[in-house]
This record gives structure tokens, C-alpha cells and sequence, in this order.
């Protein structure tokens, strides 16, 4: 009697152990094809340059040179990085296929430049990114200016830091601090152009 309840309970214990059994296997099979697939998009994807639209901003008439850097101003816009993504990849890849994104190249125009209002009139800019995704801001970028005159500044940032999580969103805000080194006579506009590469 007490072999046949032994049975009795060893069978029941393999029953229940397969009713956990298969369920586990099916979970962990889903999770390893969904990252094999993760995988295998992020091979077949390599990676592409993405445009983020121009944005263009008013630096206010400086009167006076500050020792430390002040903000120049906020700037908003819509970002819509999912279609930035397939706009680039012929509509085969989106950002699901993307696992990070860092700036890869800056461009600054001074719309409005003339002999004593230029980028020589600036030591340092830095912009800070936020979003309606991540409230704390992130460095963007940073420039140092040559005291020379130039309306134009291209230049590819070093150790940009990881963007995915900040451009998930719909809206960006940047904030634009910098250092003069002269004073201005007039407001100047600067427009800037950014290449972000998705990988």
C-alpha cells in the first residue's frame, strides 16, 4: 500500500513538474529567439547617419564679458526619430532596430556674422539636451571658438554620451550656455545642424 501511494505522489510530482516544466521552456525559448533576433536585426542594420532637423536660435546683444559661462537661450522641437530611422534605411529598419545613438557631427552658421560680430567673439558654447522623456539634462555638446574670425564651425564631438534614451520621446529641448570673450554689437543667429549615427 504505501509503494502503490508512493507511486501515487511520484506520479503527481512528474505531472506538476511538467506543467511548470514546458511553460519555463517555452519563456526562456521566446526570450533567447527574441534577442537572437535582436541580434541578427543589429548585424543586418550596421548602422546609418540621421539628420536631426536644423535648429536655428537668437543669441541676445552681449554688453559686458562674464568670467563664467550664462545661458543663451532654450530651444524646443518635435523629433520623430522612428521615421528618421526608416527615412534612411529605404522604411526597412525603425528604432527598435537601433540599440545607440551618440552625436556624430556638429555644424554651427552664424546667419548674420560680420567683422566684429563672429564666432571669435565666443570662448565656448555648450548645449544641453532634455526631453519629454528624460527631464535631466545631458551634455549635447561642447565647442571651444579660436580667436579667429570664422562664421562656420564643424567639428565631431568626442566621447558624446549615449542619446537612445533621450530620443525616444516626440519633443527635445536644448539649452544653450556659453563663455564670450567680447562683446557683441548685435543679436546674433546661429544655426545648428546635427548628425547623430544610430547603431
Amino acid at each position: 500500500m504505501l509503494h502503490r501511494n508512493l507511486y501515487i505522489t511520484t506520479n503527481g510530482c512528474l505531472k506538476l513538474m511538467k506543467k511548470i516544466f514546458i511553460p519555463v521552456i517555452i519563456f526562456l525559448a521566446l526570450i533567447a529567439g527574441f534577442t537572437a533576433c535582436r541580434k541578427i536585426v543589429a548585424a543586418v542594420f550596421g548602422g546609418t547617419d540621421v539628420n536631426v532637423p536644423a535648429a536655428e536660435f537668437t543669441i541676445p546683444i552681449l554688453l559686458g564679458v562674464t568670467p563664467n559661462e550664462q545661458l543663451f537661450g532654450t530651444y524646443s522641437q518635435h523629433i520623430n526619430l522612428d521615421s528618421a530611422v526608416k527615412a534612411n534605411t529605404a522604411g526597412v529598419f525603425g528604432i527598435n532596430a537601433v540599440n545607440s545613438i551618440k552625436v556624430k557631427q556638429v555644424k554651427m552658421v552664424l546667419v548674420n556674422p560680420d567683422v566684429l560680430n563672429n564666432f571669435a567673439n565666443f570662448e565656448t558654447v555648450r548645449v544641453t539636451l532634455s526631453s519629454d522623456t528624460r527631464n535631466t539634462p545631458v551634455e549635447f555638446f561642447a565647442a571651444n571658438f579660436p580667436d579667429t574670425y570664422s562664421s562656420t564651425y564643424l567639428f565631431s564631438p568626442t566621447g558624446s554620451p549615449e542619446l537612445l534614451p533621450y530620443l525616444g520621446g516626440s519633443r527635445i529641448t536644448y539649452n544653450i550656455y556659453g563663455k564670450n570673450r567680447r562683446i557683441t554689437s548685435k543679436p546674433l543667429t546661429i544655426q545648428v545642424n546635427v548628425t547623430l549615427r544610430a547603431n
